[in-house]
């Protein structure tokens, strides 16, 4: 019951803040396609942060909450190519970090204890970095 919960959570502000209205073939995995809703890098992190707060417990928990996460910052790394590339290029390498990660360990092994923090690590940076440089 948790679990959905949480996947009801994460979808719902997901498509809530028109992150994902379709997905392309991008290079990097699901990109919003052209006709996507590409929201601003403050409202793209929100909705990040938003994802990412639940927490987990459980391995299936930790599944959606990861999955959850990955495809809100997938959502931030479109808004910042859009805003401005050059000048987001550190935190948009943590997203396709996070992402190569995701995809090495598998995208339905996120649960596990080490490949959630892999992948939750360089998400991590890319809110610090958010942190380190306000008003950017």
């Amino acid at each position: 019951m948790r679990m959905l919960r949480v996947v009801g959570l994460a979808a719902g502000l997901v498509l809530g803040a028109g992150l994902v209205v379709g997905c392309g073939s991008g290079e990097g995995g699901a990109e919003p396609s052209a006709s996507a809703v590409v929201v601003g890098v403050e409202e793209a992190l929100d909705a990040y942060q938003e994802a990412a707060a639940p927490g987990c417990v459980t391995a299936d928990e930790c599944q959606a909450l990861v999955t959850a996460k990955l495809r809100a910052a997938v959502g931030v790394r479109s808004a910042m190519r859009a805003e401005d590339a050059t000048r987001f290029a550190e935190p948009i390498g943590f997203v396709d970090l996070a992402e190569k990660r995701a995809e090495h360990y598998g995208l339905d092994n996120l649960g596990a204890k080490g490949n959630s923090l892999a992948v939750s690590q360089p998400l991590q940076q890319m809110v610090a970095w958010f942190r380190e440089h306000p008003g950017v």
